[in-house]
């Protein structure tokens, strides 16, 4: 938990940021005013810069850092996790992929709880990136401007008008964003690195990715993922993922907007 002081001053540091952005417009614009906060995760102090103007940055900070939202170590299948990256971080490296990483908020918040990991950010949106960069500088993040999909190629950003953690990708839009697969990040994996954690929230496009072959879920031993049958309505966007999930031999819990899903194959010498 967050000490007094660095409370009151997240709590001072928003309000400076919205008065600004409030009161001039250049400040309304990107990147704008860039809020500065710190949160304790692990026994660690994890930094992030959001945009005071932008409604989706804290939504995305307030849900990683202050709900926690991806905490696990309350649950015996996370502390089962917490034994396997033990074991394995020994002589290998972990390697989280974080797709739909927005701003950066679950990206720092891996970081601080596992420093030795690799994170491999996948995000669209460009301006989403720039700050994505900035909140990566010293932290073992590799950032991959591009859409995760199950083929590489391209699409197109589209903006349904859900503020920047919203963006989608489609046939059509407002620019092209190249494609990048699983697979392809898993290729330039290191001999000495290992799958810990996948976690994707693409807004939707879970639909296409996991439309194929994704032999891949079986190397992660947790999965976390948010679907989006709530916003989009009849398009049975969940669809292909729940089947591929079936294929294996996982236990899902599910918190708050994301499904956790525990690799038994991999984690179960561990319960």
């Amino acid at each position: 938990m967050n000490s007094l002081f660095t409370r009151i001053s997240n709590k001072l540091n928003r309000i400076c940021g919205d008065a600004a952005s409030r009161l001039f417009a250049q400040y309304r614009r990107n990147p704008g005013w860039l809020v500065r906060n710190a949160f304790a995760v692990g026994g660690a102090m994890a930094e992030i810069r959001y945009r005071a103007h932008d409604g989706g940055d804290w939504g995305a900070v307030h849900q990683v850092f202050n709900c926690q939202d991806y905490r696990v170590n309350d649950w015996s299948h996370g502390r089962a996790l917490a034994k396997f990256h033990d074991a394995q971080s020994k002589v290998r490296t972990p390697l989280i992929i974080d797709a739909g990483a927005n701003i950066g908020a679950s990206c720092v918040y891996f970081s601080a709880l596992y420093p030795k990991a690799t994170v491999k950010a996948v995000e669209p949106e460009k301006n989403n990136c720039v700050l994505l960069r900035l909140n990566s500088r010293g932290l073992r993040i590799e950032v991959h401007e591009a859409a995760l999909g199950n083929k590489p190629g391209k699409l197109y950003l589209q903006d349904p008008g859900l503020s920047s953690w919203g963006f989608r990708v489609g046939e059509r839009g407002i620019y092209p964003v190249d494609v990048i697969t699983v697979e392809q990040l898993l290729e330039k994996t290191m001999e000495n690195q290992f799958p810990l954690i996948c976690k994707i929230d693409i807004e939707g496009g879970e639909q296409t990715l996991f439309d194929g072959n994704c032999a891949w879920l079986a190397l992660f031993p947790l999965v976390i993922i948010e679907l989006h049958d709530w916003m989009l309505p009849g398009s049975g966007s969940s669809r292909n993922f729940l089947r591929r999930l079936c294929e294996h031999d996982f236990d899902v819990i599910y918190r708050g907007e994301n499904l956790f899903c525990f690799n038994n194959a991999l984690l179960s010498a561990y319960y």
